[in-house]
């Protein structure tokens, strides 16, 4: 009976430091609803309507102009990235057939406005400008020192997310990304 016990405690223990643990484990995420987070707008176009273009050359040249450059990669599927002013890239990829889904963007231009629920900043404003969005910093990065960064997603477990670095030096936004896991 007194082994039964201890067993029992013993896994209990076990059991509560499993979840501790995942649970410290889980980068913070600010969870936005599905529909506020394909509202987020890159110089006024939504991730909804950027997701919608499929990567097709012609409808990116009518969000965001003439890319600088254009690659091309059939490594494993087909895959588009466009370059603009050395501080804004958009990718998209077949990976799993299909039409080109949105792999990812990264945003180093302060030309570039982004806007979540109205808030509306750029590359090399003050963090502080997020401050109204109530947003809780990402614990679990691994990050250069120095940077510190928002992650934004639809869910807490989701496998895109917006994220926001910035230096914690002179408290300015640095790069704005969306990233799409496969």
């Amino acid at each position: 009976m007194i082994v039964i016990n201890l067993k029992k405690h013993k896994m209990k223990y076990i059991y509560i430091l499993l979840i501790t643990t995942t649970v410290f484990a889980q980068p913070d995420v600010n969870v936005l609803s599905e529909v506020e987070f394909e509202s987020i707008q890159l110089n006024g176009h939504s991730l909804s309507q950027i997701k919608d273009t499929y990567g097709e050359e012609s409808q990116i040249v009518n969000l965001f102009g003439v890319p600088d450059e254009k690659q091309i990669s059939t490594v494993s599927g087909e895959s588009y990235s466009y370059f603009y002013n050395q501080g804004f890239e958009i990718g998209f990829s077949t990976l799993y057939g299909g039409n080109a889904t949105l792999g990812g963007f990264e945003i180093t231009d302060s030309s570039m406005t982004i806007s979540i629920n109205s808030m509306n900043f750029s590359v090399g404003d003050n963090i502080s400008v997020l401050s109204p969005l109530n947003l809780v910093e990402n614990s679990g990065g691994n990050y250069p020192q120095g940077i510190k960064a928002y992650i934004i997603a639809p869910c807490e477990k989701c496998n895109h997310f917006i994220y926001i670095k910035y230096s914690v030096i002179n408290q300015k936004i640095i790069e704005v990304g969306y990233l799409e896991l496969t």
